[in-house]
């Protein structure tokens, strides 16, 4: 079966939609084929980053003093730790290449993890791209060739072409998961509901076959 999946790594609904995603996998009984696509929650977001309460604060007012603690007790239910307090609002756009990059060499899902751990728990600014190309080589990519790749014009046009893209198809909030290019799941549902979905899917598959 085959899932595309548009995410964002400063996205925490995204982390968090993600996690319990996988945890789904963990129980399922079936093969997966997932393919990643990008998506700029706040693609005016600066170069380089800024405190993500300040970013928070420009775009949602005082409703961000309500947002962050939210969302960061979403996180730790689930097991991840969301340090805001010291997160680096910044531009995702280089991230996206990176990920590019890695999707070329078999290691896209291994840096989106490490590019959500960069942003939400080390604070680390995710627009810088020697942060990009460090956390690129701690996934076993060459960080040369990553940093070699980021400094040129390689792949803006193709990100570019996506992100258009994921607009003609309606896709405008993540994380969105698309099942087998019919069943559409907005949001971070629980792993139980993913899970669910994943059999259902399955199952309708196997009596076309």
């Amino acid at each position: 079966m085959q899932i595309d999946l548009w995410t964002d790594i400063v996205c925490p609904w995204c982390y968090i939609g993600v996690t319990r995603f996988e945890r789904a996998l963990e129980r399922f009984n079936g093969d997966v084929t997932i393919r990643l696509h990008p998506f700029q929650l706040d693609p005016e977001a600066p170069i380089p980053g800024i405190p993500a309460i300040e970013r928070y604060r420009q775009r949602f007012g005082d409703e961000a003093d309500e947002i962050v603690p939210r969302v960061t007790a979403a996180a730790e239910r689930d097991g991840l730790e969301f340090r805001l307090d010291r997160a680096l609002s910044a531009n995702t756009f280089d991230a996206h290449r990176a990920l590019m990059f890695a999707e070329r060499h078999g290691k896209a899902r291994e840096l989106e993890h490490a590019l959500y751990r960069t942003y939400f728990t080390d604070g680390l600014d995710v627009s810088n791209r020697e942060v990009l190309a460090d956390v690129a080589a701690e996934v076993g990519l060459d960080r040369g060739e990553v940093a070699a790749f980021l400094a040129s014009d390689e792949g803006v046009e193709e990100l570019t072409r996506e992100f258009a893209d994921a607009f003609e198809k309606g896709i405008t909030a993540v994380p969105t998961f698309v099942f087998a290019d019919e069943f559409i799941v907005p949001g971070a549902v629980d792993s139980d509901t993913f899970l669910r979905i994943l059999n259902q899917m399955q199952a309708l598959q196997a009596g076309r076959s």
